[in-house]
């Protein structure tokens, strides 16, 4: 049929990635695995208690406005413990990083070895917040001024943890999508 074009001579089509992927600054850790460790990389996640002196809150009849504050205060709760460096994601450090469940691309002050088995700590942000334990490898690790680019594609990755971080891509692109929308006149 007519309609339809042969992918492998689209150049769009080819140019797609395999994940959507957005910029961002999240707090983030990398370090090289050991070769002890390459035997038992097992990627997890980290609930983080929540640990806050507050009084509770008040007994409200609407069920629905009930709820609503609830997470309000949860997310309140965790942008403070992350301010102010109570949460167990200690050691963080913020950085603008290119996101995907499949990768991702930073600046980072260490360079790395192409094909090094790296662990990638990171916090997403979430209610309530999860400190993701994954693991990748160097695809490249390029000089960039006093920093390194190195992009990192994620090798062990829970399924979970990929669903989590593809609802934070899609999340942050569905904020630039309404910033562009409401910047046209």
């Amino acid at each position: 049929m007519d309609c339809f074009k042969d992918f492998e001579d689209d150049r769009e089509f080819l140019s797609l990635r395999e994940y959507a992927r957005v910029t961002g600054y999240l707090p983030i850790s990398i370090r090289a695995v050991t070769e002890a460790e390459k035997l038992s990389l097992v990627s997890r996640m980290v609930l983080e208690s929540v640990c806050v002196e507050t009084q509770p809150l008040p007994e409200i009849e609407d069920e629905a406005l009930s709820s609503f504050l609830k997470i309000l205060n949860s997310k309140l709760d965790s942008i403070i413990r992350i301010l102010s460096g109570e949460s167990c994601g200690k050691g963080l450090d913020m950085a603008k990083v290119n996101i995907s469940d499949g990768g991702l691309r930073i600046h980072a002050p260490d360079s790395y070895e192409r094909n090094s088995d790296v662990e990638v700590k990171l916090m997403v942000p979430t209610a309530p917040s999860m400190v993701f334990y994954i693991y990748g490898k160097v695809v490249s690790c390029e000089p960039a001024g006093d920093m390194s680019e190195l992009c990192i594609e994620f090798t062990d990755i829970d399924n979970d943890i990929r669903e989590h971080i593809a609802k934070y891509v899609f999340h942050k692109q569905r904020e630039l999508i309404r910033k562009k929308r409401s910047r046209t006149p």
